[in-house]
C-alpha cells in the first residue's frame, strides 16, 4: 500500500472574512443616491439667497410702482391748473351744473333725462409722436364714489377722438347726464388708456 502524499504547500487556507461583491454592489447602490441627493441639497442651499434677493427686489420694485401710481391718483388739481398726464397737458376751465339740453353741431336740441353737468377742458399733445386722446376716458366722480361717463350727443369732443401730432391741441365741451341733486365732488383727467389712471381735478 502506498503512503498518501501531502499537499505540498501545507493545509489549505479558509478564506478571509469580508464582503462578498453583491454586498458591495448593494452598497454603492444605495450610496449613490444619498450622493446625489446631497450634491442637490448643497446647490439649492448655494442658490436659495440669490432667490430670495431677486423676490425681495421684485416684491420691491412692485411696491414703488404701485406707490407711484397712487400719488398720481391723489395729487389734486384745480380749475384752471395747468398739468401734465401721460402724453397730454390738460386745462380744466370751467364747470357748469343744473344744464336742461345743449344745442348740438346740426343746430337740434339734445334734453337731459336729469341734468347736465357741462366740462370745458383743453388738451395739448406734448410727446413726440402722434398720440389719441379718448374723451369716454374723462369721467366724473359723485361723493358716493360713483362714476359718470359723458353723453357723447350733447358733448363736442371729436377732437379727442382724432389722432393728435406733437404740439396739436384740441378743445372739448363735455356734457354729463347727471340725476338731479347729485353731488360731484371732482374729475378724473386720463391722457393714458385706463380711467383709474386719471389725474384728480376738484370742481368745487
Amino acid at each position: 500500500m502506498s503512503t498518501p502524499q501531502q499537499p505540498p504547500f501545507g493545509p489549505p487556507v479558509p478564506p478571509k472574512q469580508g464582503m462578498s461583491t453583491g454586498k458591495k454592489v448593494a452598497l454603492f447602490g444605495c450610496a449613490t443616491p444619498l450622493l446625489v441627493l446631497f450634491l442637490m441639497v448643497g446647490c439649492v442651499a448655494v442658490l436659495a439667497p440669490g432667490g430670495e434677493e431677486t423676490a425681495e427686489n421684485t416684491d420691491t420694485e412692485a411696491a414703488d410702482a404701485e406707490a407711484d401710481g397712487e400719488e398720481d391718483n391723489e395729487q389734486a388739481h384745480e380749475l384752471g391748473e395747468t398739468f401734465e398726464h401721460g402724453s397730454f397737458e390738460f386745462t380744466v376751465h370751467s364747470v357748469e351744473e343744473g344744464v336742461a339740453g345743449l344745442e348740438d353741431e346740426f343746430g337740434l336740441t339734445q334734453e337731459a333725462r336729469g341734468e347736465y353737468i357741462v366740462v370745458e377742458l383743453t388738451a395739448e399733445n406734448t410727446s413726440s409722436s402722434a398720440e389719441y386722446l379718448e374723451g369716454s376716458n374723462q369721467v366724473l366722480m359723485d361723493t358716493d364714489g360713483n362714476m359718470y361717463e359723458r353723453d357723447i350727443s350733447a358733448s363736442s369732443d371729436d377732437s379727442f377722438m382724432d389722432q393728435l401730432n406733437p404740439g396739436q391741441a384740441a378743445e372739448a365741451t363735455l356734457a354729463y347726464d347727471v340725476t338731479p341733486g347729485t353731488e360731484i365732488d371732482h374729475m378724473l383727467v386720463n391722457g393714458k388708456t385706463m380711467v383709474d389712471d386719471g389725474v384728480r381735478v376738484d370742481l368745487g
